[in-house]
């Protein structure tokens, strides 16, 4: 890269710059198959590829859940946040700045407050929003940028530019925060986000006017519980690209190829077919180290035999795909390794069965995580890890699951709202309490592993001791035998009849399972089959779009 020649002030505003924004912010994908950077552009989703037993044609819910232009998709969001926000008042919120990673002028690439993103659309540095809480009305605020700036990283885009792509009312400069909030704040309250917005505001607010940031997060939090349809398309979109790149792992893997390499396959093939980003730090963990929950790809070798965990999720307009699939190494499941995938797999269709059942009628996530466990147990006897003196009789399973054996083998929940971050946020957290309601998108991520530090602590509990077989479970981790982890990402349609009007691929009762619509495999005989295909990876740098 070119040596900058600017001073201290100068080199600053790199931080915030505008970094191919036009690019970032342009609805590319070969999935959705069109573009969305205009203001009056929009796109019908793609039917989901044809790959593990998806419809090649257009399914029924491919008009309903059809990308947006973005000031269609963001408007929408921007309007559902100020019908439940009944402080009134302004509302204010920024994109935050590239946090800089070393030196004067090096920055990590930036991504804006997921908070902004849902309002605005917007993903570049440097922005704000203020939103009359009443009327909607939205300026965009941008950074006013030296004319430099157009040669070190790019073109500025015009106030005119910019508005047409967000669709906002007015887009005015930054610097002109102060005279925008005397002419609209008319004695109203002004609301923001905790931190640096709200210690700007302080300084520029006229008379009489108050900066509160104790009521702006929970409403978007709120908001952000339940997506629209076009939000919904955004996630089926990532869906899409991660899904094939989760596919084109299983086909490059060999032994002697490292955890990195494997990494790297997932970032080319989701960022061929349109997803700018990853969602979050990708999980490769080869054997032993799959039995680490948020293990980061390291230079482990792929071992024969071993067991590979996935955990990974490209975005789409910061929207993103949380997928994890367990693949063998050498294209086979055999042993030891089979038998504790089917259980994963099963427990994963239990936990789908009870959710789809429910739908929007009653059913709580923590109903499909307890039916999820009560098949790990199963499984898990079957395979000799629990004792049969112990897990028998009537009342076995109630007495492990009070004893937490289950947790030895699955520390985790079955899953966690999905949206904008990869554990979205709601009114009750990331983890969704009660009720599901139409409209929530979660995962459902069974596992099963074996955990040296979790064996040795029920070794020393009393309760949940007597239910394992520590021989056959320390023997199969020292084989290199880590874990395994199915994760599906599904959207809780609406309540009243199954289906909730819409079929096709991934429809199942009261879900519609977003991953198995974009066509990722997960039975046994699947994997096995697309691992048995040649990676073709210059037919993957084809699909560069964007």
């Amino acid at each position: 890269m070119g040596t900058s020649s600017a001073s201290g002030p100068a080199s600053a505003w790199r931080g915030h710059m505008h970094r191919g924004t036009a690019a970032r912010c342009a609805t590319v994908t070969a999935a959705a198959g069109a573009s969305s950077s205009g203001a009056a552009a929009t796109a019908t989703v793609a039917a989901p590829p044809s790959a593990a037993g998806a419809s090649s044609s257009a399914p029924d819910w491919s008009e309903r859940f059809r990308v947006r232009s973005v000031p269609e998709q963001f408007r929408e969001t921007r309007q559902k946040v100020c019908k439940e926000f009944l402080a009134g008042g302004l509302l204010y919120l920024e994109s935050g700045e590239a946090p800089a990673r070393n030196g004067s002028d090096v920055f990590h690439r930036h991504r804006s407050h997921s908070h902004f993103v849902y309002v605005t659309g917007c993903m570049a540095p440097g922005y704000g929003a203020l939103i009359d809480g009443e009327t909607g009305h939205f300026t965009l605020l941008a950074p006013r940028l030296p004319e430099e700036a157009a040669y070190w990283v790019g073109a500025v885009p015009s106030l005119e530019q910019l508005q047409q792509q967000y669709g906002a009312d007015r887009v005015a400069y930054m610097d002109e925060l102060k005279s925008l909030l005397a002419a609209a704040a008319r004695g109203r309250d002004v609301h923001t986000l905790p931190g640096a917005a709200a210690d700007k505001l302080k300084g520029v607010v006229p008379a009489g006017c108050r900066v509160t940031s104790d009521i702006l997060t929970s409403t978007i939090d709120r908001c952000r519980a339940t997506k629209t349809d076009a939000e919904v398309a955004c996630l089926y979109t990532a869906s899409v690209a991660s899904g094939a790149a989760h596919m084109d792992m299983w086909r490059a893997c060999r032994p002697g190829l490292t955890e990195f390499q494997l990494e790297a396959v997932f970032a080319l093939s989701s960022r061929c077919r349109g997803a700018p980003d990853l969602g979050y730090p990708v999980i490769v963990g080869t054997g032993p180290n799959a039995a680490v929950m948020h293990y980061e790809a390291g230079p482990a070798a792929v071992e024969p035999g071993h067991l590979v965990l996935v955990d990974a999720g490209a975005e789409w307009r910061c929207y993103t795909a949380d997928i994890s699939r367990t693949f063998p190494a050498s294209g086979r499941f055999e042993g030891a390794a089979r038998d504790l995938y089917a259980t994963v797999l099963a427990a994963q269709h239990r936990a789908l069965e009870v959710l789809s059942a429910g739908g929007g009628s009653g059913v709580s996530l923590q109903d499909g995580d307890r039916a999820a466990r009560l098949v790990l147990l199963e499984g898990l006897r079957g395979m000799g890890l629990l004792r049969p003196e112990a897990a028998s009789g009537s009342g076995w399973l109630e007495a492990a699951l009070e004893a937490k054996v289950d947790r030895t083998f699955m520390p985790h929940g079955v899953g966690h709202h999905l949206g904008l971050d990869v554990h979205d946020t709601s009114d009750t957290g990331p983890v969704p309490k009660g009720a599901l309601a139409p409209g929530m998108v979660v995962t459902v991520e069974p596992g099963a592993y074996l955990i040296p530090p979790l064996l040795a602590k029920a070794r020393a509990d009393p309760k949940a001791a007597p239910f394992i077989n520590f021989d056959l479970a320390e023997s199969l981790a020292a084989a290199g035998l880590g874990g395994v982890r199915i994760e599906d990402n599904v959207l809780l349609l609406d309540g009243g009849k199954a289906g909730a009007g819409v079929s096709g691929a991934g429809v199942q009762g009261r879900l519609f399972n977003l991953t198995v619509a974009a066509g990722c495999a997960k039975e046994m005989a699947e994997v096995e089959d697309v691992m048995g295909e040649e990676w073709r990876p210059a037919e993957a740098m084809s699909r560069v779009v964007g």
